[in-house]
């Protein structure tokens, strides 16, 4: 919670005042625990819903690292090392990730890591690109263009 409040709040959030400050704003928090969690010793899973959208996002600690292992339904593996991650939801087919690549690639956004999940093979999908810049609304445009593309997020860590 003070993570995800840090970020867009003017005050200092700690995990002591994250709470207060949660309520401030009018945030509903409610926690839940179970005692067996598939494939992880411990998961920690947030689910915020804004503006009508609903984004589920789980993590866990391993080797003494945060990773990220599951977005919405899409299980995957990444360590949230900061800068900026572009979600790019798509039907899974030959050739996306490489439409993807060349964009930025000429928009001179660099990749520095990239990972697709998928619910079957050509469902859907999720590439993550981990970028070392923000890519500005055009880009995200032009890969909203490429056909299957169903949506693109820019994600500030």
């Amino acid at each position: 919670m003070s993570g995800l409040l840090d970020t867009v709040s003017e005050e200092h959030v700690t995990l002591v005042n994250a709470g207060v400050i949660a309520q401030q704003r009018g945030l509903k928090i409610s926690e839940q625990k179970e005692t067996e969690v598939a494939n992880y010793a411990s998961l920690v899973s947030l689910e915020v819903i804004a503006s009508g959208a609903t984004i589920d996002v789980a993590g866990t600690v391993l080797r003494d690292e945060t990773h990220i292992v599951r977005i919405n339904q899409f299980w995957l593996d990444i360590v949230p090392t900061g800068g900026y991650f572009l979600l790019c939801y798509h039907t899974d087919k030959p050739g996306l990730i490489g439409a993807v690549g060349t964009i930025t690639g000429k928009n001179n956004v660099n990749i520095s890591a990239m990972q697709v999940a998928r619910i079957q093979p050509r469902g859907e999908a999720l590439m993550i690109l981990s970028i070392d810049e923000a890519a500005d609304a055009a880009i995200i445009k032009k890969i909203l263009e490429v056909p299957d593309i169903t949506g693109v997020k820019l994600v500030k860590l």
